[in-house]
């Protein structure tokens, strides 16, 4: 009785001790009062620096927001998703354009924002940075929601355009062009739901397929030209490709258990490989390993940017959104 009375009394101790410290932050009850996009004053407002090729600083621009995702280079700009707004930022010159009529930006296409629309049926939107009048949307009738989302789930920018999966097809399309046509390339199989594709360039997209495969692209023959498989083609649970270089690096994962690990995530069986994103070839011998997957929110979000179409640098010293809630 003695062991057992101490056992409660320091299990009430630690009670005690953490209803405190949720109450000091504002974090419990009715009166929890939790921001997770609080306002950013501007004498605290982060600041973005641009280093020209030769390492000198040419510019400095605050950004008084917190950011929701890690910023991204796309196309001699650099896209920050605060919680606010999305801040495009020219590389260059340091000068920023908020889209307003994007919920979502994908990427930065010929001086065009391109995206989700914040409203209507358009499957994605493109919006002049320079704010004049001249923006462009593509629209299918009839409607297929569920097509659309996986096509914005799937898209990325090109230098000229952008392209995505929907249902069974890539669609290609070049913003700035003042032409209305698409290219189409039918695929043997839709893309992942939720991952992205990868641009090597204009020509060559590499698609994360449905059923665990990956293929190559090109979009100038407008057809396939290579496939790769993964060893367990029947069993995948999520396959994602990423460029470095010229090559694509492919990951496939394999659920081992949905027990969570001692991090508090499930264990997964991942494979790897790479291959030359144009053309197939195998880069890399196939490795294996088991272990939890990293998520965007894991991943701390890059400091320094470099454009390599540019040759400039970017160093962003936003703060992190705050992430939590009330208990």
């Amino acid at each position: 009785m003695e062991v057992g009375g101490r056992v409660a009394g320091r299990r009430a101790a630690v009670a005690g001790a953490v209803a405190v410290l949720l109450a000091a932050t504002g974090c419990s009850g009715a009166d929890c009062a939790f921001d997770d996009c609080p306002d950013v004053p501007a004498a605290q407002a982060g600041r973005l620096t641009g280093t020209d090729p030769s390492g000198a600083v040419r510019w400095t621009t605050p950004v008084a927001d917190l950011l929701s995702e890690p910023p991204v280079v796309s196309n001699g700009h650099v896209v920050v998703v605060g919680c606010h707004a999305t801040h495009v930022v020219d590389v260059a010159s340091g000068a920023v354009s908020t889209p307003t009529d994007l919920a979502h930006v994908i990427g930065v296409v010929q001086g065009y924002a391109v995206g989700t629309p914040a409203e209507g049926d358009a499957i994605v939107t493109a919006e002049r940075l320079d704010g004049a009048p001249g923006g462009w949307s593509w629209q299918e009738s009839p409607l297929d929601e569920d097509a659309d989302r996986g096509y914005r789930s799937s898209a990325v920018v090109t230098r000229g355009g952008i392209v995505g999966v929907r249902g069974r097809s890539l669609v290609a399309w070049s913003p700035g062009s003042g032409s209305r046509d698409s290219v189409e390339v039918p695929l043997p199989v839709g893309a992942w739901r939720l991952e992205p594709l990868a641009a090597a360039d204009e020509t060559h997209v590499v698609v994360p397929g449905s059923d665990g495969s990956v293929l190559g692209v090109d979009l100038g023959s407008r057809s396939v030209t290579w496939r790769s498989l993964p060893t367990r083609p029947d069993a995948p649970a999520g396959v994602s490709v990423r460029l470095v270089g010229r090559d694509v690096v492919v990951e496939v994962w394999y659920p081992r258990t949905t027990a969570a690990a001692v991090t508090g995530e499930a264990v997964w069986g991942t494979e790897r490989w790479s291959l030359d994103a144009r053309t197939g070839a195998a880069r890399s011998p196939r490795t294996t390993s088991t272990g939890t997957r990293s998520t965007s929110h894991s991943t701390p979000s890059p400091t320094v940017l470099h454009d390599p179409a540019t040759g400039w640098t970017v160093t962003q010293g936003l703060r992190e959104r705050p992430r939590g809630g009330c208990f």
